[in-house]
């Protein structure tokens, strides 16, 4: 609606729809916050005790937000004047019907849940207490949804790449066993979009940046004939 343009990471080479590689991950095996037993943590950036911090510039920055501007700052941070100052949803709003705890006694879900995996309605809407503005995020699990992702697999559509990789998305707070795990969405190595895994696993990161809206580009977008910014 900007007029920027919105780019997901897939490597330094070209490749086709359905194939799979790990030249698409940026950053592997990394947890997203290695602390899971309380709610929290599913927030880019949290404070202990509260839904969601006060300022979303300040509180403790995801384990996930420390990998990502660090490989931001070591690849893309030379490049600065050509990435706009995006818009990220870390969606934190709990489903009608259960209310948020920090350390609750049972299972609730965030939103993200009845919308995605009940309803199948992704939105581009995001409150605005849960709207980040930054450099560099990751990809939602609604904008996963647009593009074509579902809970089956799907090895045709461009997020493909074989690999599991996380979102900025919360799922739910499972309590149900032992220990309780804030949980994700995230994109599966078979394509699909996949909720409930916890924060403190061990997968991939795929930077999404903004380009400016007047940058110039050359190229037609094919594999063979690629954009280039210049």
């Amino acid at each position: 609606g900007d007029g920027t343009i919105r780019l997901i990471y897939d490597g330094t080479t070209c490749h086709n729809n359905g194939e799979p590689t790990t030249d698409s991950i940026a950053v592997g095996d990394v947890a997203y916050n290695p602390n899971h037993n309380k709610s929290e943590y599913v927030g880019w950036i949290y404070t202990e005790g509260l839904q969601r911090p006060t300022n979303n510039s300040e509180g403790t920055p995801s384990n996930a937000k420390i990998k990502l501007e660090e490989w931001y700052n070591n690849n893309l941070k030379s490049y600065e004047e050509k990435i706009a100052d995006g818009k990220y949803c870390n969606d934190r709003n709990v489903e009608s019907g259960y209310s948020w705890s920090s350390m609750p006694n049972s299972t609730f879900y965030y939103a993200s849940h009845k919308r995605l995996s009940k309803n199948h309605l992704p939105l581009f809407n995001c409150s605005s207490d849960d709207i980040l503005s930054v450099k560099v995020g990751l990809i939602t699990a609604d904008e996963i949804v647009y593009a074509g992702g579902t809970s089956s697999e799907n090895i045709l559509y461009y997020l493909y790449n074989g690999q599991d990789y996380w979102t900025m998305t919360s799922y739910y707070m499972w309590v149900d066993s032992f220990p309780s795990q804030a949980c994700m969405f995230i994109v599966s190595s078979s394509g699909s979009l996949m909720g409930g895994y916890g924060v403190q696993g061990l997968i991939g990161i795929s930077p999404v940046i903004n380009l400016r809206s007047d940058v110039k580009l050359s190229g037609i977008g094919t594999i063979n004939d690629p954009y280039i910014i210049f």
